[in-house]
């Protein structure tokens, strides 16, 4: 074997190596850069990553002239990006209940979502849409509990908002029940809803 060959070879064989290599690192980025949800938030991030900050009921919900759930809901309280009583159009995800009250966060689509097919009479037509986003955690659903602290019954009843704080972090100033040392099922814990809308409306006061 020549020596121009030797060296050939071993060129060769060091380019295809560096080009596996390559493309395996290539090939790890792009699957580490889409596995971007669900990540861990402060609720302060949270609200800053959010184009609309508000409490919305739930009044109904279409699972079938769109390619995915949309829910229309009227604005109750509102902290960022939307007028109390106006009505959004939200989604992806399959679950809210009709008629229940939800703490959102929600980004704005960038385009009009459109019905799959000719709007009809069943369809909420071509709508600004906005979706809930880090795998629906930005949704967080209220309800009346009875799991808070305090010896009476008055006390430990009270609304609350469901906070699923392995991805969203509350501050340590706000407490969240059952405490972790109960260990509910996949870490959601309910904080008080007059603390939780005290929490926000700090996060909308401009800062001088």
């Amino acid at each position: 074997m020549s020596k121009w060959f030797s060296t050939a070879a071993l060129q060769l064989g060091t380019a295809l190596t560096l080009a596996l290599l390559s493309a395996t690192v290539s090939a790890q980025s792009s699957r580490d850069a889409t596995i971007t949800e669900p990540g861990v938030y402060t609720i302060g991030d949270l609200f800053k990553n959010a184009d609309i900050v508000a409490v919305v009921k739930v009044l109904s919900g279409d699972t079938e002239n769109y390619e995915h759930a949309v829910y229309k809901g009227e604005v109750v309280k509102s902290f960022k990006g939307a007028v109390t009583g106006a009505t959004v159009y939200f989604g992806p995800f399959v679950g809210e209940r009709l008629g229940w009250e939800y703490f959102l966060f929600l980004r704005n689509a960038a385009k009009p979502l459109a019905p799959k097919t000719a709007p009809s009479s069943t369809s909420y037509g071509t709508i600004r849409y906005s979706e809930i986003f880090n795998q629906g955690y930005s949704s967080m659903e209220s309800s009346y509990q009875c799991v808070f602290d305090g010896k009476e019954i008055a006390q430990k009843c009270d609304y609350g908002v469901r906070v699923c704080t392995d991805y969203i972090k509350l501050p340590q100033s706000i407490s969240s029940f059952p405490t972790e040392e109960s260990d509910p099922p996949f870490g959601c814990r309910c904080a008080r809803k007059t603390a939780i809308i005290s929490l926000l409306d700090t996060f909308g006061i401009p800062k001088e």
